[in-house]
């Protein structure tokens, strides 16, 4: 018994270090640092970090017990050195990797970083025992209060964290999928946001091949979004509004929503509204507005397994050694499929474009009743890696697919929903636009845009190569839907001739593979770039006087 309490005694500083370091603090202050991306509290985090502690401490002390006592001095080292090298790795080792957004990392551009941290893990775990077998005693005191000290400044963090952190983002509502594929036989506006689609990708995979199903659209080849990413894209197509960067994320989104009238004007005047999007791009919507929105909502964990292995995998990439951190690459969002309403009634909408094309066929297509006329909008994944649906739109995993195959998929399902609006004698009456909520490449400044007006038929697409942008698509939504009483600016059929000046706020993550070397942008989490000429051959500055960001929506 004496020999066990002695082996616990010696390894349990380096155990608490480790379980503080892994367990503890990075998965919490990757959450904390990402808190608006979750919608449930850090309350419900707790139990998973005590689950991993336990598990960790009944590994490390069962391999503890099992080691002979002449060596549990190395063993404690080894921990020492493990849990020292992921403190190192965690907090300055690791490179710039952006925003984890599906797309695939570029690995071989990290090779000196690789080297360095494979050589300082090596250092760490191997020189602590070396030193242990020559200097017990000093050596054993140094990583006993090392280990301490270190946890207790990691405690310390992470309680100001936890005090400091305040979500901007709004999660009390759901967005449900409520009378997800009802239409009116009085007239429709429908929105299919193919996220990410890019123009360049339009013309690669999408007009030619669809040339028969879209001949009744125009194409407009010389747009600029606005805004990237999604965040700011989805907002500004919704309000006309575009992110001022002198102030927050969270006032723009509250700003847009009070300035952009027309999801209200829409409601007012007897549109049923529909928005198939995350919750978090609506945030400062009036939800009373918005048909498919349920207040007064909790969101709890629904797959606490999964999210588990997501939480702990972030950590991993971020901890591990960065020879190994492709096997531990990992999508941001897909926290958001581990994550449900507590009231098991509500069905809530999630980008999930196989699911969403799996309940159009179940529910037989399209309803069409006399009701309300609607504007519904079809927020999907559409172009966004990782790609892992097929053309037949079944998610098969990353390595069954392509950005080519993901893209049929897409069009299968809107191409489909189209069929049955012609065959439900809905279509010639309703305005249908397919469009991307940003673009894919450069800057994101060029979103795919197709859009079909109301009575509208032609021999073969048109195709519009006007200066337009998202202020004229937010207009055109206006005019199909409210006719003469829009008010909302010029649409994207009306800038013929018409000059304007053209403006894309983008992040660093974004800007960055543009300007690798610009300081100015390094330092801002989001930059204003004025677009000049042709979408596709455009000269592009960075504004950087702070009264011309303030102006950018004059």
């Amino acid at each position: 018994m004496k020999k066990i309490k002695d082996k616990l005694i010696t390894i349990y500083p380096q155990l608490i270090f480790l379980i503080v370091t892994f367990c503890i603090f990075m998965p919490s202050s990757l959450f904390l640092g990402n808190i608006d991306q979750f919608a449930v509290g850090f309350a419900a985090l707790i139990p998973l970090l005590m689950a991993a502690s336990l598990i960790t401490a009944a590994v490390v002390i069962l391999i503890g017990l099992i080691v002979p006592k002449k060596i549990c001095n190395i063993y404690a080292a080894v921990i020492f050195g493990g849990a020292l090298a992921a403190y190192v790795q965690g907090n300055f080792l690791n490179p710039d990797f952006g925003v984890l957004n599906g797309r695939q990392i570029q690995w071989s551009q990290f090779k000196v970083n690789g080297i360095i941290s494979t050589v300082v893990w090596i250092v760490l775990i191997v020189v602590p025992p070396v030193i242990v077998c020559f200097k017990k005693d000093i050596m054993t005191n140094i990583i006993k209060w090392g280990s301490l000290f270190l946890s207790s400044i990691q405690v310390v963090t992470l309680v100001v964290l936890i005090v400091s952190s305040k979500r901007s983002v709004d999660y009390s509502y759901v967005v449900t999928k409520n009378d997800e594929f009802a239409l009116s036989s009085q007239g429709n506006v429908v929105v299919f946001i193919v996220d990410t689609l890019d123009n360049e990708d339009a013309q690669n995979y999408v007009i030619d091949r669809y040339c028969e199903e879209l001949k009744d659209f125009t194409y407009f080849d010389n747009m600029i979004g606005g805004g990237a990413p999604t965040a700011l894209g989805v907002p500004l197509m919704l309000t006309g509004y575009q992110y001022d960067t002198t102030h927050s994320l969270a006032d723009y989104r509250k700003k847009a929503y009070e300035e952009g009238t027309l999801i209200q004007d829409m409601s007012d005047n007897g549109y049923d509204v529909k928005l198939y999007t995350s919750s978090e791009y609506l945030n400062g919507v009036n939800q009373e507005a918005v048909a498919n929105t349920a207040g007064g909502q909790k969101y709890r964990i629904s797959d606490k397994v999964q999210f588990f292995k997501n939480i702990y995998k972030m950590s991993a990439f971020y901890a591990f050694p960065q020879i190994i951190k492709q096997y531990f690459w990992f999508y941001g969002d897909d926290f958001a499929a581990c994550q449900a309403p507590e009231n098991n009634n509500i069905i809530q909408y999630e980008l999930d474009d196989s699911q969403l094309y799996a309940d159009f066929k179940n529910n037989g297509g399209i309803t069409v009743d006399v009701g309300n006329k609607t504007f519904t909008l079809y927020h999907m994944v559409g172009a966004h890696a990782p790609y892992e649906m097929n053309e037949q739109c079944v998610d098969v995993g990353e390595t069954e697919t392509s950005l080519d195959k993901q893209i049929q998929g897409v069009f299968r399902y809107i191409n489909e929903y189209m069929q049955q609006m012609k065959d439900k004698g809905v279509y010639d009456n309703s305005t249908v636009i397919i469009t991307a909520d940003h673009g894919g490449y450069g800057l994101y400044e060029r979103p795919a845009v197709f859009v079909k007006m109301a009575d509208t038929h032609n021999d073969v697409m048109q195709v519009n190569s006007d200066s337009v942008t998202f202020k004229n698509l937010y207009a055109t939504y206006g005019e199909a839907a409210l006719g003469q009483k829009s008010n909302y600016g010029n649409t994207l059929f009306d800038m013929a001739g018409v000059s304007q000046s053209r403006y894309h706020v983008a992040p660093w993550d974004v800007s960055k593979g543009m300007y690798p070397a610009d300081e100015y942008l390094k330092n801002r989490d989001y930059s204003v770039f004025r677009i000049e000429g042709d979408a596709v051959n455009p000269q592009i500055s960075v504004i950087k006087d702070e009264q011309q960001m303030k102006n950018i929506n004059n």
